[in-house]
């Protein structure tokens, strides 16, 4: 099993984007949580770990005012990174191949550093280089984003990952097929009753949820040399000892612990003033099993109401789905919260199908009468319960005008679409008016790219051949549709859909133009 320092080398990683990783993301938590975030203009964003790129090339779209460096050891990795970087003409992006303890001695300071992926799946000699380029990299005033798996969720299944990799050692092939044949042992034992499987109902069940995954994933998860999962406190140490502090976490709901934890347990919240108490206390109550965790360096508060709209009136919010009305419900795995009440309406009605500055919700009339505290808590949270959405400028207000063309600006969305439509797997569109990237699936991207290259005369004829020719499979009722008339009725109730549902969604980020 080929390994640099153990991670795993043999197999690429898969592409994917992770919203949590936004700069546009960590400037908001830093804000709800009263510390004083980076610029939202000309910062520098460092991810440690970039892998294929993907995240960070998206971001780098999704904010030219910014500049954008991803680190990797894997040449393969930054290789396809470069190709998207000319690809999509994205003069603020560049990666480097290299280890996190032989960065370039010029590399500079940081607004953001970033790493997903890697903290848990690394020796305590590439963590000690991290805290070293948190140390040395982070700016005074910058964040920096850390995930990894947790305890105490990973309690009950850290078995599996050990069944899987010592039988993977015994096995012969390159690491797919090793992972392969460990998961098919691995499902052997658990249909036939093993007693940790019997003991650990949850675990069987997860098994399940491992066959869905792409193996490539799996390997790199399961069957690194090092692999960890930490309690908070020991990461909030690590990161101390390097000078940061933590302030936060996403998604932005696990920053209200009345949100997390169910309500027999709240009393014990709200005698607990010490915040690093508290988080050990969530996890325990929430049982996590994964956290995305947020530091900063030198943190400057914000006190205040005035305190934050001096620093972060450059945040816009919006309702996340246009035509919501109240009750509306939240499901958060632990805790289902319902927003409802003359102030949430007024919210509603204020806000509508636009996107708001702070201070442009704070000022409505329609709000008079309401503190502004109170107006900055429920705004906080209605985006933690889903209910409103975060963006760096004013998204688009579209009006369902007669479809002629379609054209996408932006030369990064036009060569992902272009590439991985039909790829059988989700892609991100980066949205410069949100500042962040956008999942839509390889059906509807294909659509998309169909309508940019040929228009609309035809649509549903030349998605469903281009369907047939990549052997891309349609699904009803769990089954695979083989008859062309069925898969073409499929198709255009698809291409329906996508025309009147996610077309006016990707115009109003900026993602898409009418023509």
């Amino acid at each position: 099993m080929a390994a640099a320092t153990g991670y795993l080398t043999d197999v690429s990683y898969i592409p994917g984007f992770y919203p949590n990783m936004a700069p546009v993301a960590l400037r908001y938590v830093a804000a709800l949580n009263r510390v004083t975030p980076p610029r939202a203009t000309g910062y520098r964003y460092l991810e440690l770990g970039c892998g294929l790129g993907r995240s960070l090339t998206t971001l780098a779209a999704a904010n030219p005012q910014a500049e954008f460096v991803g680190v990797d050891f894997n040449p393969d990795h930054t290789a396809a990174a470069e190709r998207d970087i000319a690809a999509g003409g994205l003069a603020n992006a560049r990666v480097i191949t290299s280890d996190f303890g032989h960065l370039p001695a010029d590399l500079g300071t940081f607004d953001f550093v970033a790493l997903h992926g890697v903290f848990s799946w690394v020796s305590q000699q590439v963590r000690d280089e991290i805290l070293a380029v948190a140390r040395g990299q982070l700016a005074a005033g910058g964040l920096l984003l850390v995930s990894y798996n947790a305890m105490p969720g990973w309690a009950h299944l850290q078995p599996i990952r050990g069944i899987l990799r010592q039988y993977a050692a015994l096995r012969s092939g390159d690491s797919l097929q090793r992972i392969r044949d460990a998961l098919a042992y691995l499902v052997f034992i658990r249909d036939r009753h093993a007693k940790y499987f019997e003991d650990n109902p949850r675990a069987a069940a997860y098994v399940d949820a491992l066959l869905k995954q792409d193996v490539r994933y799996l390997a790199h998860e399961y069957l690194n040399e090092d692999w960890t999962s930490f309690y908070f406190a020991d990461v909030a140490g690590m990161f101390g000892s390097a000078g940061l502090t933590f302030i936060g976490s996403l998604p932005v709901f696990t920053n209200f612990w009345d949100l997390c934890v169910r309500p027999e347990f709240q009393e014990l919240f709200r005698t607990t003033t010490n915040r690093l108490v508290t988080e050990a206390h969530k996890d325990f109550c929430a049982n996590t099993a994964f956290r995305w965790d947020v530091y900063a360096r030198s943190p400057r508060p914000m006190p205040d109401v005035a305190d934050r709209l001096r620093e972060t009136d450059d945040i816009h919010f919006r309702v996340a789905r246009p035509g919501t009305t109240l009750p509306y419900q939240a499901n958060l795995g632990v805790v289902t919260s319902t927003v409802q009440g003359p102030l949430y309406q007024a919210l509603l009605d204020v806000v509508g199908g636009r996107s708001l500055r702070m201070s442009e919700i704070l000022a409505d009339s329609r709000l008079a009468g309401t503190p502004p505290a109170d107006l900055v808590r429920a705004v906080d949270a209605g985006v933690a319960m889903g209910l409103f959405d975060i963006a760096t400028s004013a998204v688009r207000e579209v009006t369902a005008d007669q479809l002629q063309g379609v054209s996408v600006p932006h030369a990064f969305n036009r060569a992902v679409i272009s590439a991985e439509s039909l790829g059988g797997r989700s892609l991100a569109l980066a949205s410069p008016l949100t500042g962040t990237g956008h999942t839509v699936g390889d059906l509807d991207a294909a659509i998309l790219h169909e309508l940019i290259e040929r228009g609309v005369d035809g649509l549903a004829g030349r998605v469903a051949g281009r369907l047939t020719a990549s052997g891309r499979a349609l699904q009803r009722d769990g089954k695979a549709v083989t008859d062309p008339a069925e898969r073409l009725t499929l198709v255009e109730t698809a291409c329906t859909a996508f025309r009147s549902q996610s077309l006016p969604w990707l115009e109003r980020l900026g993602i898409v133009d009418r023509t």
